[in-house]
């Protein structure tokens, strides 16, 4: 038995940047049509269900896109200074496409919701400077 590495390349591996970037585009693309599903059947009744719903429209449907698109960003800038080799390349562009794909509609779904949860943020405000704090 030969036990030399020359004679044994060893097989290449995919990245951790590459594999966290297709994971968060394809996280990214299944989230947005789930968010426009729940947000709809969502009501807010008080100041802390409307902030825990904004961060969740937020997270999922900006930082979910956003993430995959720097991650593919950096692994194709990395891949094309020769820091690394290609394996791994087909998951940066992919998620680079599910990003800038999904960002657009994220974006929008977020700001859909500060607008339409206007009047209740409003209301909410108003009444939590209406209590009073203290003796």
């Amino acid at each position: 038995m030969n036990n030399n590495p020359e004679n044994n390349p060893e097989p290449e591996k995919y990245r951790g940047l590459s594999i966290a970037a297709l994971v968060t585009g394809l996280l990214g693309a299944v989230a947005i049509p789930q968010i426009f599903r729940w947000s709809s059947d969502f009501h807010v009744f008080d100041l802390k269900t409307l902030i825990t719903k904004l961060i969740i429209v937020f997270i999922l449907g900006v930082g979910l896109p956003l993430s995959a698109l720097i991650c593919g960003c950096i692994d194709i800038r990395r891949i094309k200074s020769g820091l690394y080799n290609r394996k791994g390349r087909g998951f940066s562009i992919t998620a680079i496409v599910l990003g800038a794909v999904f960002l657009i509609p994220g974006l929008f779904l977020f700001a859909e919701e500060v607008l339409f949860n206007m009047s209740a943020i409003n209301d909410l405000i108003f009444k939590y400077k209406q209590i009073p704090s203290g003796p």
